[in-house]
């Protein structure tokens, strides 16, 4: 698969991804667990656990990470299987917390590096 073909394969899955949530759970501004950043808080839980685990931990999905939300079900949590479902998890989930925020109203503005902002080395 060239870089392209792997591109499109990425958002086909993550957009499947964002259907199937809000098939499941209902659109985003219509749940009410999701409204104090918990969404936010669930894909950075489902990368961690990514994270760990490709740096050796084996028990990384055995329990929910610190960050993961506090006002939901632990039994939720779980591994989808390898990294790429795990991952098209938690960016779905920070999709839907970027949405969130967007119908919130929340500045979507990129600020540009300023030069004080460049790290020497």
């Amino acid at each position: 698969m060239d870089a392209q073909q792997a591109e499109r394969k990425a958002f086909e899955l993550i957009f499947g991804e964002i259907s199937l949530q809000n098939e499941m759970h209902g659109e985003v501004d219509t749940r009410a667990g999701d409204q104090n950043g918990e969404l936010f808080e669930a894909g950075m839980g489902q990368l961690d656990a990514v994270f760990d685990r490709r740096n050796g931990d084996e028990t990384a999905f055995d329990e929910p990470p610190m960050i993961y939300p506090e006002n939901w079900d632990k039994r939720w949590f779980r591994s989808y299987g390898g990294d790429i479902p795990n991952m098209v998890v938690g960016v779905t989930f920070m999709i839907q917390e970027i949405k969130r925020l967007l119908m919130n109203s929340e500045d979507p503005t990129r600020l540009a590096r300023q030069r004080h902002q460049l790290i020497e080395v």
